[in-house]
């Protein structure tokens, strides 16, 4: 390092001026951090604008390397929002996922890697299968981290959904659902869903015209549905148990992996026959609890004309429990009976 002073006239003893040369290694490491400083923002700012081509190259070659069959246009490609139209995943004659328009927001995490945290779908047709107690979703399930053995729970993601679908196949028969609303799965989302399925037939007992258009909300992780559910009929042969043209209006909420359920609601039935047993044109509250294999609960209802046995009424009451298991197909139904001009078979007098 060189110092030099210089007088500057009157007060040169106050001033003094000193310059600094610095060494030649410092000068060309300066100068080589700076172009490398250059060539780096360079760099950034070619990936940039060409974003749209890599992530494009990259997808095509993920997909392939997975065995997926896809198709889609890159519409946006941003550190925080992607943007994918047209999606096609599988085979192209019989895909198992369709989507019009998706958007995909994520947030950067403290340890450097990214969440997905908002999802936007629209014109969405997906296909599945319940296999084994697991749905399958077809060449989809490539793209998913294995399976951890673990009860379901729904993702702590916002989702914004509409015109969206899922056909689903399953060892019961087939189920339809069409699905649209807004809010954090985990708690928050509101929106509304319609099922619909031919028939199905969970162990030995069958639906038959299933349809329901509900509110939908989830809160705490719990599932809630609301509103009107009708079926054509439900029937389980073994228990010699028949119900035509039932209608609830139902208030339900499930756990986080749709295994068990609790609620209450208010039904209208055309004819119902146990047995020897039989009501008509009755309406009346029920509540339900339990798994898909066994529900118990109470009713309470009236009906215009009953048959207990070998006995008939005009107005019937009945306030009672009852135990419904779907598997085997039993129903049993045990409580307190009151009816109007009842008359008793003949042949028992």
């Amino acid at each position: 390092m060189d110092q030099r002073t210089r007088d500057d006239g009157l007060g040169a003893a106050d001033r003094t001026r000193v310059v600094v040369r610095r060494p030649m290694w410092a000068r060309l490491a300066m100068y080589l951090a700076v172009g490398l400083l250059v060539l780096l923002l360079a760099a950034i700012i070619v990936v940039w604008l060409d974003r749209r081509t890599i992530a494009t190259h990259f997808l095509k070659g993920e997909f392939e390397r997975r065995g997926v069959q896809a198709k889609y246009h890159l519409d946006r490609v941003g550190f925080r929002t992607q943007q994918v139209s047209d999606l096609v995943i599988g085979n192209p004659a019989h895909p198992d996922l369709v989507a019009r328009k998706a958007i995909i927001q994520m947030r950067l995490k403290l340890d450097g890697s990214f969440r997905v945290y908002r999802v936007v779908a629209r014109g969405v047709r997906l296909r599945g299968r319940l296999v084994h107690g697991r749905v399958s979703w077809g060449q989809i399930d490539k793209l998913l981290p294995p399976p951890s053995n673990k009860p379901f729970q729904l993702p702590d993601i916002v989702l914004d959904v509409a015109d969206s679908s899922i056909a689903l196949a399953t060892p019961f028969g087939p189920v339809g659902i069409a699905l649209e609303g807004n809010g954090r799965l985990s708690g928050g989302f509101k929106g509304r869903t319609a099922v619909a399925s031919p028939q199905l037939t969970p162990g030995r007992c069958t639906a038959v015209g299933v349809h329901t258009n509900l509110a939908l909300a989830v809160v705490a992780r719990h599932p809630k549905v609301e509103g009107p559910l009708t079926l054509d009929s439900f029937v389980c042969p073994a228990s010699r148990f028949y119900v035509l043209a039932p209608r609830f209006d139902a208030k339900a909420s499930f756990d986080e992996s749709f295994t068990s359920v609790d609620g209450t609601g208010r039904m209208a039935i055309s004819t119902l026959t146990a047995g020897a047993n039989g009501l008509a044109a009755f309406i009346g509250d029920i509540s339900y609890k339990g798994s898909l294999a066994e529900v118990t609960g109470r009713v309470k209802l009236s009906a215009q004309k009953s048959r207990m046995a070998t006995a008939t009424a005009d107005r019937t009451r009945l306030d009672a429990a009852y135990r419904l298991g779907t598997r085997k197909g039993t129903f049993d139904l045990v409580g307190h009976f009151a009816s109007d001009n009842s008359t008793l078979d003949p042949a028992m007098l």
